[in-house]
């Protein structure tokens, strides 16, 4: 795969940490901005998203991708606190409360490219 550049913009009133596959690690505490990029031997990466308040893990949802299929999850719980809006290589997608988003076409992400996600409270 080519390299990919992962936009994450955390508008909600938590702290958000990311945890890709690979290893790389982002924080975005509440009102900030952060970016991950990745490399060709990066070819399946699925980034755990964790919102916390007070220290304490609230909320996690994924945004993934790979050259065989793309998709994210803003996470779900009883009350919604979380909702999503992005793009991958311009393919918008967004979610508020119900879970994975499967992103078209599947091969979206098999030339690199760019995933832009914000997030924002309910």
């Amino acid at each position: 795969m080519q390299p990919v550049t992962f936009n994450i913009h955390n508008q909600t009133k938590y702290d958000l940490r990311v945890q890709s596959s690979n290893g790389a690690t982002a924080e975005a505490v509440s009102g900030a901005s952060t970016s991950l990029s990745f490399g060709p031997s990066d070819t399946n990466i699925t980034n755990a998203m964790r919102w916390y308040q007070d220290g304490i893990c609230i909320l996690q949802g994924s945004v993934a991708w790979s050259a065989g299929g793309s998709g994210a999850d803003d996470g779900w719980t009883t009350s919604n606190i979380i909702c999503m809006n992005g793009e991958a290589n311009g393919v918008g997608f967004s979610g508020c409360n119900e879970g994975w988003v499967e992103l078209q076409p599947y091969n979206l992400m098999a030339n690199g490219g760019e995933v832009s996600v914000t997030y924002t409270n309910a």
